[in-house]
């Protein structure tokens, strides 16, 4: 798993699904599947920013409890109007159901003039993901102080 480090490099962190690590130089991004596959590596001194987003798509939660609402009110008819009722019942949880599992927090790294680095956090809590965020911009500040080191020459 460590093969992937270069000279001097070593690890700081990683997602706990070890698609996303950071390292002392970079950040590589590294999904793969039976049909997908995904690599990405960034380097720190060019890490122009780092964002959370949380998507959602409220409307499907608004027209699922509407819907859900209206049906309810039906069971007050007869047979036909009871099974519309029932109908709109369930297609309102349905669109609840649909809320609920596309909600989701996404990281996004971007780097100056290049790739994009975006992923899920499912099953990170929101303090994980803002301490991971921390970690990228301290191991970047020290990354750029020692690039700036070697660059400078040293006066005795």
């Amino acid at each position: 798993m460590e093969n992937f480090l270069l000279n001097g490099e070593s690890l700081i962190t990683q997602s706990p699904n070890n698609v996303v690590m950071l390292t002392s130089h970079r950040i590589r991004y590294n999904a793969a599947s039976s049909s997908y596959a995904h690599l990405v590596s960034m380097m720190l001194e060019k890490v122009s920013s780092c964002e959370v987003r949380y998507q959602s798509h409220p409307g499907l939660l608004i027209l699922g409890l509407l819907v859900a609402g209206l049906g309810s009110l039906g069971f007050a008819g007869n047979g036909d109007t009871q099974a519309m009722a029932m109908a709109a019942i369930v297609i309102g949880l349905v669109l609840v159901l649909v809320y609920f599992s596309t909600r989701k927090h996404i990281v996004s790294i971007a780097s100056d003039g290049g790739s994009r680095i975006g992923f899920e956090t499912k099953g990170m809590k929101r303090e994980a993901i803002v301490a991971f965020v921390n970690a990228i911009e301290k191991a970047k500040v020290k990354r750029v102080e020692q690039l700036q080191q070697l660059a400078s020459p040293i006066l005795v």
